[in-house]
This record gives C-alpha cells, sequence and structure tokens, in this order.
C-alpha cells in the first residue's frame, strides 16, 4: 500500500481474506460456514477502517484482532440465539476469552492476552519471556485448541 493511501475494502479483502479465512478456519472448521463469516468480518469492519489502520502497525494484526472479537462473538452467540452481530464491540470479549481458558496455565494466558488481547507481535512476546518464538507459538496453539474445546 502506498504511503499516504487508506486501502479500500476491496483491497483488504483481496490481499488478507486468504490469511484471515485460515485463521477463521481455526476456531470454525466448516469451510462453507468460516467463508460466510469472512465476509461478514469484512462487512462489520469497513466503517472501522480509518479508525483501525495506524500506519505504525500491521494492517493484518489489526484485521486478526478484530476478527477474533467477531469470530467468537459469533459463537457465542450462535450458542445462545442471539444475532452474532451484536456484542463483539462490548469490552465482555475479553472476560470471555479468559473464561475459556479458566483450565489454561499463567503462562498460557499471559502469551494468549500478549498476542490477541494486545496484539503484540510473536518475537516481541518471545524476547519477553526469554523463550524462542516455536515455544510461543506452541503456547498459542495449545490455547487456541483449548478454546475450541471449551466452545464445544
Amino acid at each position: 500500500m502506498p504511503a499516504g493511501r487508506q486501502p479500500t475494502l476491496e483491497g483488504l479483502y483481496n490481499q488478507y481474506s486468504g490469511m484471515l479465512f485460515s485463521y477463521i478456519l481455526q476456531f470454525i472448521p466448516d469451510q462453507v460456514e468460516a467463508g460466510e463469516l469472512l465476509v461478514d468480518v469484512f462487512a462489520w469492519l469497513a466503517p472501522e477502517l480509518e479508525r483501525g489502520i495506524d500506519p505504525t502497525s500491521s494492517i493484518y494484526c489489526w484485521l486478526q484482532v478484530e476478527a477474533r472479537k467477531i469470530v467468537l462473538a459469533y459463537l457465542r452467540k450462535k450458542g445462545d440465539g442471539q444475532p452474532a452481530e451484536q456484542g463483539w464491540r462490548d469490552g465482555a470479549h475479553k472476560t470471555y476469552y479468559f473464561s475459556l481458558l479458566k483450565d489454561a496455565s499463567p503462562e498460557h494466558r499471559w502469551v494468549f492476552r500478549e498476542l490477541f488481547i494486545h496484539g503484540r507481535d510473536r518475537d516481541y512476546v518471545a524476547g519477553r519471556s526469554g523463550k524462542d518464538p516455536a515455544y510461543v507459538s506452541r503456547l498459542l496453539q495449545e490455547c487456541l485448541l483449548l478454546i475450541r474445546k471449551n466452545l464445544g
């Protein structure tokens, strides 16, 4: 993206939809349902483009953080029959995430918080923890598996 230009929704979709689709599949293994949610993610984020895109941060990181909020809210609302688009911006997502990680170790919860809640880079988290990036990735994958188990 050239400096000084705001990306368009279509441009973001073309560039990042494949990566976000793979990410959504970690939570929703059904490809058709995940594909429908991917379209919803971009539709829900369209009004947020100016607010969300900061030239000093990664666009993909922002998209992933926002998509995660939407996916988890979708799954939560799907489970209790409420419309999925309500509640994903209400701040309750942090409490909800950690309720899904109640059985995780403090180290797992810290890694999850740093990577997903605060959007930190994996290498940064690895450096802060004194562990290598592969170890941090493993902890994150274990967190995602635990979240998936607790959603079911």
